[in-house]
């Protein structure tokens, strides 16, 4: 059940991911693969499971063991063998851009069937640690994938043990997250599952530089952590200055920034919050996933002005007309309407977020029912 309207809208722009038709020139640097707006359903995994600490694993490093609490598919994985290459990738049943990269696991697991081995360990299925239920509904799930989801697949512990030991040590937030350990039982390299194919290709030759992937992303922390920071402390004037500096050294980085950029203009400098999401629509050609990006800090921030959430109320009324994914936007506009005080306003468009759900063959059954206990909760209130 979602537990509060961030939750909500965070599983709402989770689901269905949308690729842009035609991606702008600030977003193609993390088009490759995985949408934008799947990139940033990533991001919302920060205050929900991310805690900001020390990163302990590093490409280079030993891979830590693999102990989920049950293997659902493959033979489990108690070792990396010498001489064997491993591609471990961490996902959730909830997760759109997860569940689209499946078929492309299952294609290199096929294609180098006798020289790596791919693990899919789901994580992050229950913030809830005393929760068991969900260990059923992702076996159900693996099974009903058949031989759609060809290659090993664990789902871990509701004390979130393998998350802590890969995902944790190594400062990823976000899924899908991709770790490919070399044939030394190393580390070799951890990313997105959009350069998987490229890399993995390197490690099998030999021909991928370990080290020049350690500096890299070591780089990347190191710019990117105290801006996490300063995002989780609400210090959103540090937080553009740190968002500048990090595009002055890397520009292909602007388009990794924009929700940061923009969630901070939102609460500081709404002027050019507004200048910078009319840029961003028409550079993306007003596609559906922009205002989703855009609708969702509205709906999750509960500290913006008035005048901020009057003008996230014109973003989903644009967006509702385009007729795209309604029951989204109708449901992020009734979290809108919570964080204003407006509780009528928060019923009658869940309400209508319900029904817009019941006629999309697209909405997920159990999200639906989540919906109308929402619904219920918001009746109440008034």
């Amino acid at each position: 059940m979602l537990a509060s309207p961030a939750q909500n809208c965070q599983s709402l722009w989770r689901m269905n991911a949308h690729p842009f038709r035609d991606p702008p020139k600030w977003l193609k640097p993390r088009a490759r693969g995985l949408c934008f707006c799947s990139w940033i359903c990533c991001l919302v995994m920060i205050p929900q499971f991310a805690v900001l600490a020390a990163v302990s694993l590093d490409p280079g490093d030993p891979a830590p063991a693999l102990n989920p609490a049950k293997w659902l598919k493959g033979v489990p994985i108690n070792r990396f063998e010498p001489g064997r290459v491993y591609v471990v990738e961490f996902w959730a049943t909830w997760c759109g851009p997860c569940k689209a990269n499946i078929p492309h696991l299952t294609e290199l697991a096929h294609q180098y069937k006798d020289r790596v081995a791919i693990a899919g360990i789901s994580i992050w299925e229950s913030s809830d640690p005393t929760d068991l239920s969900y260990l059923q509904k992702v076996e159900n799930f693996v099974q009903q994938q058949g031989d759609g989801m060809d290659y090993h697949v664990a789902v871990d512990g509701p004390q979130n043990e393998v998350a802590k030991a890969w995902m944790a040590a190594a400062g990823e937030k976000g899924i899908p997250a991709s770790f490919i350990i070399g044939k030394d039982g190393r580390i070799a390299w951890i990313g997105y599952p959009a350069k998987l194919g490229d890399v993995l290709q390197q490690v099998l030759a030999d021909k991928f530089d370990v080290p020049a992937a350690r500096s890299r992303r070591d780089m990347d922390l190191k710019m990117v952590r105290p801006l996490d920071e300063a995002m989780t402390a609400k210090d959103y004037k540090r937080a553009l200055e740190l968002i500048d500096e990090i595009v002055a050294q890397q520009p292909n980085l602007a388009p990794a920034h924009a929700y940061n950029r923009l969630l901070a203009l939102y609460h500081i400098d709404l002027d050019a919050g507004i200048a910078l999401s009319s840029q961003i629509l028409a550079e993306a050609n007003h596609d559906i996933g922009a205002y989703r990006m855009m609708a969702s800090i509205f709906a999750t921030q509960a500290d913006l002005s008035p005048a901020a959430y009057k003008f996230g109320q014109k973003l989903m009324a644009e967006a509702l007309k385009k007729d795209e994914m309604t029951y989204l936007f109708l449901a992020m506009n009734a979290d809108l309407c919570v964080n204003m005080g407006d509780k009528a306003g928060a019923a009658k468009n869940q309400e209508q977020a319900v029904a817009a759900a019941q006629k999309d063959s697209h909405a997920p059954p159990d999200f639906i029912e989540s919906m109308k206990k929402k619904l219920a909760k918001f009746k109440a209130a008034l």
